[in-house]
């Protein structure tokens, strides 16, 4: 449904200790910042016997994944998942504790000091920036540039008795990310209005619009453009790429959710399951025979495999190739890999 959109916010009292240790170029912190600033102050923490404890949405959230990959990426063990041990907490070996947080509720759990920060979608970041309570250190275009986010999926059983009403509600999906984009995002204001009616997200219309509007604040009075922090349908990104399912599924493999290594073969067939270009392709045709959309804003559907070229943009600096998982898992320093297992 997206490209980006989440961040990973600190406290003040966090930002505080991590600053000393964030390069900086007249005055301000240079962007991106990686989480070898934060380790100092965990590392802190740890000798002091103190956990420290960061949140996001759920265990199987692009917000987990997110957290996971920025802390591992400088040196900070996230933990692992054991579900066969029956362990589920995804605390072992964990240098940083995570937990799970409803996102309304972050900026105001923070406060309280029950967490130190968190990793969430707009406009939880921004509201923390808006209170004065937090600063967001890094978005997830930086972490990973045009990561695949939400995703609008159905069971088998409905798309099986529905297989009409199916494809007319991924055609209105498609038609709303399209004018979300469209004449370099005239449309967000609007739709920011929209999202700040309290029967949608019920954050206030400056809030919402600090991040949707081609901006986004990180401390307090540093508000740097970033016109692709929410992409809705440029860059393909409403195609359902099974290269975007088995990242995920690495992730997974990666922290223990999968407990013991699987062959590449068994990536791809779980990807192709799942993610459904046959129904996006129905879909994507219609709309181009009704004049809704013209095909050049399509992917070429004559040639298109599923997979996106190798990516390069992660903060880490490590490629990644969707069709060579267990080679990928093989590049991390921090992280379940081959045969091992908790």
């Amino acid at each position: 449904m997206d490209l980006n959109g989440n961040g990973i916010t600190v406290s003040n009292e966090i930002w505080d200790q991590m600053k000393p240790h964030v390069p900086h170029e007249n005055g301000k912190p240079v962007h991106p910042i990686k989480a070898d600033a934060l380790k100092p102050v965990v590392d802190s923490y740890r000798d002091q016997g103190k956990p420290f404890k960061m949140g996001m949405v759920f265990p199987v959230s692009t917000h987990n994944y997110e957290l996971r990959y920025w802390l591992a990426a400088g040196g900070i063990h996230p933990g692992y998942y054991a579900p066969e041990k029956g362990d589920t907490s995804g605390t072992l070996k964990a240098e940083a504790l995570l937990s799970v947080t409803p996102p309304p509720q972050m900026p105001a759990t923070m406060e309280a000091g029950t967490i130190y920060g968190y990793c969430v979608g707009e406009p939880w970041n921004q509201q923390a920036v808006f209170k004065g309570i937090g600063v967001p250190v890094i978005t997830d275009y930086e972490i990973w540039k045009d990561n695949p986010e939400k995703v609008f999926g159905v069971s088998k059983q409905w798309a099986d008795e529905n297989p009409n009403t199916h494809i007319r509600v991924v055609k209105a999906m498609i038609r709303a990310a399209r004018w979300l984009d469209e004449n370099n995002n005239a449309n967000r204001p609007e739709a920011v209005k929209i999202l700040s009616r309290s029967n949608y997200v019920g954050a206030d219309y400056e809030v919402i619009a600090n991040s949707m509007t081609g901006t986004f604040e990180y401390e307090k009075g540093d508000k740097r453009e970033v016109p692709d922090f929410n992409v809705f349908f440029r860059y393909n990104a409403t195609y359902p790429y099974y290269s975007d399912a088995i990242w995920y599924l690495t992730q997974m493999r990666r922290w223990g959710q999968i407990s013991e290594q699987k062959p590449d073969s068994w990536y791809m067939d779980i990807a192709r399951r799942v993610y459904r270009p046959d129904i996006y392709k129905v879909a994507a045709q219609e709309l181009i025979a009704e004049g809704k959309i013209p095909a050049s804003e399509f992917p070429d559907f004559a040639t298109e495999d599923g997979f996106r070229e190798p990516q390069t943009h992660f903060i880490d600096g490590i490629t990644y190739d969707g069709r060579s998982p267990n080679a990928y898992l093989e590049r991390f320093a921090i992280g379940l890999k081959g045969t091992e297992k908790i």
